[in-house]
């Protein structure tokens, strides 16, 4: 299939238990070459000194274990960009749900990896955000020429010049810290900080690798994407509005006995069934898995993947009768209900991975940032629904899921109505 970024062999999701585990099929080495990693411009796709491993170790090792200590650092945080996002007023009044999501998760994330020193600082919110839509863009844009044309045109048009002045920017702002984290670490009275710089700085011991780049490469994992789906989940809830009762009162029972504690998050049994199934209907994308082919592979039924091909997994058992009773139809409890039998309790969460259920991909490539994702959208969620009232805009066109190529992203122009309810405080 020729998709919008290259020509890719689609297989069947049969193929994903033998595709996750075959070195030969590699990830990073499908983004380096499909986002152009070789040429400087695009330089955050090029593994150079496995640089994506580190930040994937990263977060595996550090980030992850550490959820139980920042889980009231990110609440504190949340309340304080919806607060801004969303106002205090308790009339009713117009939002852009899309973009107030995207500004949330941007500083709550931010909050996660810088700290609370530059979390706030706008100008580098501003670089966040925009650096992913700016990169993919360029590279569309430097894709249009041919190959051998690609080192020079980076040079030269305005798309990759953009990147590049943002990058610029981004080091500009990040590096002072960098600088000071580094001096504490050498002198006797070391401050120990839970952010993304303190645990690069750590995994990174004896190796010098740029940090700044990976503090956008972070961002660029976090921000767009858990936006995008927590968005998604608030539409879907508009949808069904049944659901807000249920969920407030699975809150308050939750939360009235243990407060903001990572343990209380994974409580929240409905509310991470509406997430999933949320994101069954509308993964990030209909395929999963990418890959290429460093060598010939032959699969077991003999099929061929010829060296350089790029190869990914379709999505489409998601939205499949076979495995989804009803599966074009949301339903809130569908996965709640599958937790409850044993043949089906293993993929019933929302950071589990399946061949049924490839939204965060599958095997060791799985998104490494699921689980922060995952507790960072339900606290969003349970400062929103404890503490606003909300409903679809009816004076706006109702949201569509928006497909672009393999793409699946929410509406970014659908409005909701909001208003701040009295009755309850997380404050």
């Amino acid at each position: 299939m020729d998709t919008d970024m290259a020509r890719t062999l689609i297989l069947s999701p049969e193929y994903a238990n033998e595709i996750r585990s075959d070195p030969r099929l590699s990830f990073r080495k499908h983004n380096t070459k499909d986002f152009l990693g070789h040429l400087f411009t695009f330089e955050l796709f090029q593994d150079r000194g496995k640089f994506g491993e580190k930040i994937n170790d990263m977060v595996r090792t550090k980030l992850t274990q550490s959820l139980g200590l920042i889980t009231k650092d990110v609440s504190n945080e949340m309340a304080d960009v919806i607060h801004h996002q969303w106002s205090e007023d308790a009339d009713w009044h117009s939002i852009n749900l899309k973009n107030t999501m995207v500004e949330v998760v941007a500083q709550v994330s931010s909050r996660v990896f810088l700290g609370p020193g530059l979390c706030r600082n706008k100008e580098w919110l501003r670089i966040t955000i925009d650096y992913t839509l700016l990169i993919f863009d360029a590279i569309r844009t430097v894709k249009r020429y041919p190959k051998f044309l690609h080192p020079l045109v980076q040079w030269v048009l305005p798309e990759p010049r953009k990147v590049r002045f943002h990058m610029a920017e981004a080091r500009r702002i990040i590096q002072p810290v960098i600088d000071q984290r580094k001096a504490e670490m050498a002198s006797d009275k070391a401050t120990k900080h839970n952010d993304a710089i303190q645990w690069l700085l750590e995994i990174s011991t004896g190796t010098e690798y740029d940090i700044a780049l990976a503090q956008l490469a972070l961002s660029m994992a976090a921000i767009h994407t858990t936006g995008d789906m927590i968005t998604q989940v608030i539409y879907d809830i508009c949808e069904h509005p049944e659901l807000i009762q249920p969920l407030r009162e699975e809150i308050i029972a939750v939360m009235g006995t243990d407060e903001f504690k990572r343990t209380s998050l994974y409580n929240l049994k409905l509310m991470d069934s509406v997430m999933k199934e949320s994101q069954r209907l509308k993964p990030a994308g209909m395929i999963s898995m990418r890959r290429v082919a460093t060598e010939e592979v032959i699969l077991h039924d003999g099929r061929r993947i010829p060296k350089g091909s790029m190869v990914a997994i379709s999505g489409h058992w998601s939205w499949d009768e076979t495995f989804y009773e009803n599966p074009e139809q949301f339903d809130g409890y569908r996965f709640l209900k599958l937790s409850k039998s044993p043949a089906t309790e293993h993929m019933s969460h929302f950071v589990s991975t399946s061949p049924q259920h490839l939204a965060f991909g599958y095997g060791k490539n799985a998104c490494p940032g699921r689980f922060f994702a995952a507790n960072e959208a339900k606290i969003a969620l349970v400062h929103i629904l404890l503490k606003y009232d909300f409903k679809l805009d009816e004076t706006t066109p109702p949201p569509k899921v928006v497909k672009i190529g393999w793409m699946m992203a929410s509406d970014s122009q659908a409005k909701l109505l909001v208003r701040r309810r009295k009755e309850f405080s997380l404050d």
